[in-house]
């Protein structure tokens, strides 16, 4: 086997099990790590890392210090983008990075048709896919016209522009009263978003490995909870369920349709009582890395190896893959319900009961970051508000030293 070297862009949690699967296969794993990098520097699988500014808000700050690296280390033959912020970078100063390394992403044609969410119904719609009906909207006009034509209740979500609406990443609006107060005005931000018939369940993501428009391997991922107290946002409890009819269909005429390489997220909503299912996006990257690869979808190796046209082994039936397996995200759940009880939207009693099943979740779950053999980056993240300052204080001290001034005391 080929022995490589992989710079992990993006510090988000996916970049914990994409970085212990890389290592344990026998590569070597450097890491840009900043303020938001959940500890990822202390982790046993990084080899080697580097500080740089945060991607967000899709700054370009972050670039000097990233080729600066490239250029320093040049056994570096591959990035590996680990969430949304590192593949807009990446796409972003692709001409340059293509230079240094072979890059485990998408074609740019498939990350552009993802980024277009309008684009990705219509494509939906065109392969006869499950899609609840929507309309795109482009000012106040446009959307008083589709909630006379879809009604309530609906949910609003950006089409072109990666940013919050009214500071949320979507809008679920049940009546006219919430329409009114959560949307009062069009948001300057956004040239474009889409309005959609709002169907109530779970989401469920299928996190899947292709090659040429085949699949290798593929999961489906019900989820249980997120950070959001009305579904929406990153998922806090998830398990992996046996494929839904609609939804495996519908991904294999997807990654045919697009030709697709690498890994990517196609997911949807089932309503439960119905069964109804309506598709709600692609993300053309690694998302729910560490129960996608517990339940032994192999996405980050795999994605290694089509990047350098090595030889894959895919499965023989791609959807043949664990079911039953349960992730949590501590953290995220535990803010979620402090924040809840600060704006006391719950009271103590659904406090307290929800908190037992985060801690008993906890107990018995894989974890998004929390790795018995690798315990070190989650010690680091719970003592942050402790650890944080003089965290801050040695990185500075270093910037300094690198620059030929005095360090901060």
């Amino acid at each position: 086997m080929t022995r490589h070297t992989i710079l992990l862009i993006g510090d988000a949690r996916m970049a914990f099990p994409v970085a212990r699967a890389l290592s344990r296969a026998g590569h070597t794993v450097h890491a840009g790590v900043s303020i938001y990098s959940n500890y990822l520097e202390w982790s046993r699988y990084i080899d080697k890392s580097f500080w740089h500014e945060p991607l967000e808000p899709g700054t370009d700050a972050p670039f000097a210090p990233i080729r600066d690296w490239l250029l320093v280390h040049p056994e570096i033959d591959s990035i590996q983008p680990v969430n949304e912020a590192g593949i807009r970078f990446v796409t972003r100063h692709r001409n340059f990075l293509e230079t240094r390394a072979k890059l485990i992403l998408p074609s740019r044609e498939i990350i552009a048709a993802a980024s277009d969410k309008t684009n990705m119904f219509d494509l939906c719609k065109r392969i006869k896919g499950p899609i609840a009906p929507y309309t795109k909207i482009t000012n106040m006009a446009d959307t008083y016209a589709a909630i006379a034509k879809i009604g309530f209740p609906f949910i609003i979500k950006p089409s072109i522009v990666d940013a919050y609406i009214f500071g949320r990443k979507a809008l679920i609006l049940k009546d006219k009263t919430a329409f009114q107060a959560q949307f009062p005005h069009w948001p300057k931000q956004h040239p474009e978003l889409v309005l959609q018939k709002y169907l109530s369940g779970p989401r469920h993501s299928v996190i899947y490995s292709a090659r040429e428009g085949k699949l290798l391997g593929c999961v489906e991922i019900c989820a249980g909870r997120t950070h959001e107290n009305d579904g929406t946002g990153y998922t806090t409890y998830g398990i992996t369920v046996t494929p839904n009819p609609v939804i495996k269909a519908s991904v294999e005429v997807f990654v045919k349709e697009m030709n697709y390489s690498f890994t990517g997220c196609l997911q949807y909503i089932v309503e439960p009582e119905t069964g109804e299912v309506t598709f709600m996006e692609l993300n053309p990257r690694v998302s729910l890395a560490r129960i996608a690869e517990c339940a032994g979808l192999t996405h980050s190796v795999w994605g290694l190896q089509i990047a350098h046209g090595e030889a894959v082994t895919a499965l023989d039936d791609p959807w043949d893959l664990n079911i039953g397996v349960e992730y949590t995200w501590t953290k995220g759940e535990l803010t979620m319900l402090a924040s809840l009880l600060k704006n006391r939207k719950i009271n103590g009693w659904e406090f307290t009961r929800r908190l037992a099943r985060a801690f008993w979740d906890a107990a018995r779950c894989h974890h998004a970051i929390f790795d018995p053999l690798d315990p070190l980056p989650t010690l680091g993240v719970y003592g942050n508000k402790i650890i944080g300052p003089f965290r801050e204080k040695c990185r500075q001290a270093t910037r300094d030293i690198a620059r030929g001034s005095a360090p901060v005391k």
